[in-house]
Formats: structure tokens, sequence, C-alpha cells
């Protein structure tokens, strides 16, 4: 049984709140401000006290808040060395370029990443990802988002090389939204049809 639709929609973007979209609203909202140093400080400063709090409320923290975290810290220490803005904006299409790697390299394994990815989001009983049919839909699932993740690095990495990049950013968040829709989309029906295949019936919490 998963949780109400409601309360599994608050839980995504609770965590994709605090990995991505603060971190990310801060920055932009003090960079124009206060400059860089202090942008990066305060999207880093978010990350770890986020972590801080799981951690203090005896939770474990989601996978992909300390994937953004190391990502941050990995950020600030390359652009303070290269001091260079282009640095700080470059690394996280090379990061993506790595996710979608990863993602493609691990669909042969019995847990693919995409699978420990949503497991934080909507854990599944092990008699469901035991099943051949989900087995099936991570594979699928880890070559879906990693072409998606790919197309999304190639366009943010032409933008960043032909824009300034003030607009090259937003641009590219813009431009990937359509490849993402789509990819959620696809994702939501394959996991219904792969449910069904496996004859699992899917029940969402009434309280």
């Amino acid at each position: 049984m998963l949780p109400k639709p409601l309360a599994l929609g608050k839980s995504i973007l609770l965590h994709l709140g605090e990995s991505v979209i603060v971190p990310l609203g801060l920055f932009y909202g003090l960079v124009t401000i206060f400059g860089l140093g202090a942008a990066m400080l305060a999207a880093l400063v978010w990350a770890s006290a986020a972590i801080v709090a799981r951690v203090v409320r005896g939770q474990r923290p989601p996978l992909l808040l300390l994937a953004a975290t190391a990502m941050s810290l990995l950020q600030v220490g390359i652009t303070y060395a290269a001091n260079s803005a282009t640095a700080y904006f470059l690394q996280p299409t090379v990061a993506t370029f790595i996710m979608a790697a990863a993602m493609l390299a691990t669909l042969s394994w019995e847990r693919p990443l995409i699978q420990r990815l949503a497991h934080d989001f909507c854990p599944l009983p092990d008699h469901v990802t035991g099943s051949s049919h989900v087995r099936l839909l991570f594979r699928r699932l880890s070559v879906l988002w990693g072409a998606v993740l790919l197309a999304n690095a190639g366009t943010t990495l032409g933008l960043l090389l032909t824009m300034s990049t003030t607009w090259s950013v937003p641009v590219a968040a813009a431009a990937s939204i359509p490849a993402f829709g789509l990819g959620l989309l696809l994702s939501a029906l394959w996991f219904r049809r792969s449910l069904a295949a496996g004859s699992f019936e899917l029940h969402w919490a009434t309280s």
C-alpha cells in the first residue's frame, strides 16, 4: 500500500525542496546582491543544516540530499581554487553527465541506482521489488532517466558555452521542463503497467 497521493506528493516536494529547490533559490536570490561567495556559502549552509536536522531527529538523510551536499562542497572548493564563476556553473553540468552515466552503468545491477533514489521517495516492499516485472521497470527507468539527464546536461553545456552565466542557467532550467515532465509521465505509466503485469494491486492509504 502506497501513501495517500497528497502525502506522497508532499514527501516528494520535501525531498526536492530541501535538496534542490531551496539551495538554488538561496543562491540566485543572493548572488546578485551579495556576490558569488556569499551565495555559495548560503546554499552550502542550508544543505549541511538539512542533513544535521535529519540526524538530530534520528532520520536517515535521503541519498539525494547527501549527493547534493557533496556536490555543493565540491563546487565551492573548485570555484575558489579556480577563482572563476564559470567553474561553479559548469560543475553541475558535469555532475549531471556523471549521474546519467551512473544510471546507465547500474541498470543491470540487482538494485540499480535509480531504485535506491526511488526508495527515498516511495519505499516499496521487498516482494514487490523482487518481482521480475518491477526489476525490468527499474532497468527501463535507468535508460529513460539516463537519456533525460544526458539531454539536459548537453543542452546546459551548449548554453553555458554560448550565453552568459546569468542567462544560460535559467534558460537551461526552463528548457529541461518538457523532458522532465515527459520522463515523469512515462515513469508513472510504466510503474502502473509493471504492477499490473506482476499481479500487484495499487492501493493508496486512506489515513
